[in-house]
């Protein structure tokens, strides 16, 4: 992410600070609904680490864990196993992991960058049906039922396959095409409204290509 924030000229960078700074209350970050919401507030501080180099991180994968850990999905069980990795993998115990094969973006990106971070072999199933989501525009559909790309899908598809080394059609047209006037993502092509969230995909996705 702090690449794709590196290759904003000053005044995007500029107009993305802005838009979070906006985004924040006295207490923490808004949800798109203007409440504060402790599942934005992840995103909000990882995007201030972004635009500060030399600012401590927290550590935002134990919000995550604590946000997601007894939701049974497979975002739940993906946390759940980084919490038990970063824990019991320590000490030299077998972590099992058991995640059904739900064939949308996010869960195939998920399996995949468990995989590559674990040093296993890649799904090549799992490679071909992700490089198959993208659209002649660069941007990838959450499933292949899903009417339209969007921007969360894209972030998380052109974060992994360039983690796992593996081109794509580019998707700059696709991104920049998401970015709002007040400095925010919009999440599709038919919305006009952003949060700290689609920001931190935005750039997350400038980053990947």
């Amino acid at each position: 992410m702090r690449r794709g924030w590196k290759r904003m000229t000053p005044e995007a960078q500029r107009a993305v600070q802005t838009f979070v700074a906006s985004q924040k209350t006295a207490h923490g970050y808004m949800n798109a609904g203007g409440h504060e919401d402790a599942y934005y507030q992840q995103f909000g501080e990882v995007l201030e680490a972004a635009f500060t180099p030399r600012k401590l991180l927290t550590t935002h994968i134990r919000l995550i864990v604590q946000e997601s850990r007894h939701k049974d999905t497979v975002y739940g069980r993906f946390f759940d196993f980084l919490n038990d990795e970063m824990t019991l993998g320590k000490r030299g115990k077998r972590v099992e992991l058991n995640v059904p094969k739900v064939m949308t973006t996010n869960a195939v990106c998920c399996i995949l960058a468990m995989q590559h971070q674990m040093g296993l072999q890649s799904d090549a199933t799992d490679v071909e049906w992700l490089q198959k989501r993208q659209d002649e525009t660069g941007g990838f559909y959450a499933s292949e039922q899903a009417p339209i790309p969007d921007l969360l899908s894209t972030a998380v598809a052109l974060f992994t396959l360039r983690l796992l080394e593996i081109n794509v059609k580019d998707a700059t047209p696709f991104i920049q095409a998401h970015g709002l006037d007040n400095g925010g993502f919009a999440p599709t092509l038919y919305d006009d409204y952003s949060d700290v969230e689609y920001v931190f995909y935005g750039l997350l996705a400038l980053g990947s290509i």
